[in-house]
């Protein structure tokens, strides 16, 4: 049991009011003298009791009265008289070949109970329409849940075993998803090492780390990347320094040559504030301090501030390789898909709790209903005696 508004119960105080209002109109009065008085009946003369006993009902329901209205605008809710909602169950389903043939029976099912069954992006396209597959990287997920409507009771997401199909900030869902995780929905390409200098390859290990190997393990390495050149533009001088010191460590533990330079069109990385004007396809661009997402597929949007008090990423230690690899996937080095768990994904969504306001409670009908028989009780009453 709660309320809404308890400030309103400070109206139960006025209870005394109708008690008032009886004790007054009881009190004895005072008998003054007139010319027909002697004319009077000996009835009619006799003076009424202070407190008449059949004014009791009428002011015992006032009280009620007065008490039911205080509890309705303090909109009192009892957990379990809440009315279910009209809901839906919802099905959404990555746009993979392999997670739909896995859950191909859980899919149907829903399809012949009537459920709502959607491809994983911004559309909701339905299972007969032809989606691009690479919408789901990082920005379909969260736009597709933003477009469902109406209560939702059940959500059922079905995705392919991959960390990749997921954007690492967290996901607002209407209600907690149930996650489908495909096990043989995996994606297949090998990670390619690259070569960054004479010596020395990037390679990624089980668990989708990169990590510096030896070029002894591997005949020719198919990519090469000998040096970044990285430009930094309208900056903090404290995020410039973290910049550097991400750069530097990039050079010392990986093993790539990364330079600095005064001349924006002379780097192949750039750090800014601000979006220019025209983007050099051939640069990939990190803009500090932008909220959102860009569709454009060489800028990536930092939210905060890359320094110590702003940045989790630089108080954790995850700048260097966050910048690594998203530049490795500008030059076409796609990592390999690292497994996930049922926990991992769970944890990824955030259910959006519903108003308190938006709440319907069975409670609420009954006290409308115990108002409406109270009020006309009292006006029988009332008028019955006068009153």
């Amino acid at each position: 049991m709660e309320f809404l508004q308890p400030i309103l119960l400070w109206g139960l105080l006025g209870l005394s009011i109708p008690i008032a209002i009886h004790l007054w109109n009881g009190k004895k009065g005072k008998t003054i003298s007139w010319a027909a008085m002697a004319w009077l009946s000996e009835q009619e003369n006799q003076s009424s009791k202070s407190i008449r006993l059949d004014q009791l009902l009428v002011l015992l329901l006032r009280l009620i009265l007065l008490a039911l209205l205080v509890l309705l605008l303090s909109k009192l809710i009892v957990k379990s008289w809440l009315l279910p909602d009209e809901t839906k169950t919802v099905h959404l389903v990555a746009p993979d070949s392999q997670v739909f043939e896995e859950y191909r029976f859980e899919i149907d099912r829903a399809l012949d109970a009537g459920e709502e069954v959607f491809w994983l992006e911004p559309e909701l396209s339905d299972l007969n329409s032809e989606i691009n597959p690479h919408w789901l990287i990082e920005r379909g997920v969260q736009e597709a849940l933003n477009n469902l409507e109406g209560p939702i009771s059940e959500l059922h997401i079905y995705l392919p075993n991959s960390q990749s199909y997921l954007p690492e900030i967290p996901i607002i869902s209407p209600v907690k998803p149930l996650i489908h995780i495909a096990k043989s929905a995996k994606m297949r390409q090998t990670f390619t090492p690259i070569k960054v200098d004479s010596s020395y390859v990037l390679e990624q290990n089980e668990i989708g780390v990169l990590e510096v190997g030896s070029t002894n393990s591997y005949n020719q390495p198919k990519e090469e990347l000998l040096e970044i050149s990285y430009f930094l533009g309208n900056l903090e001088e404290e995020e410039k320094s973290t910049i550097r010191a991400a750069m530097k460590s990039i050079s010392e533990v990986m093993k790539v040559k990364c330079v600095e330079t005064d001349q924006q069109d002379q780097g192949n990385l750039v750090f800014d504030s601000q979006k220019p004007e025209k983007l050099d396809s051939s640069t990939f661009y990190f803009l500090v301090s932008n909220h959102g997402y860009s569709m454009d597929q060489n800028v990536v949007l930092i939210q905060d501030q890359l320094d110590f008090d702003h940045s989790e990423m630089v108080r954790n230690g995850q700048l260097p390789e966050f910048i690594l690899v998203n530049f490795l996937e500008f030059i076409g080095v796609q990592s390999l898909p690292v497994e996930v768990t049922h926990h991992q994904t769970e944890a990824r969504f955030i259910a959006k709790e519903i108003p308190k306001e938006d709440k319907k409670s069975g409670f609420e009908i009954i006290l409308i209903a115990m108002f409406v028989l109270t009020y006309g009780a009292e006006r029988y009453f009332s008028n019955q005696r006068g009153i």
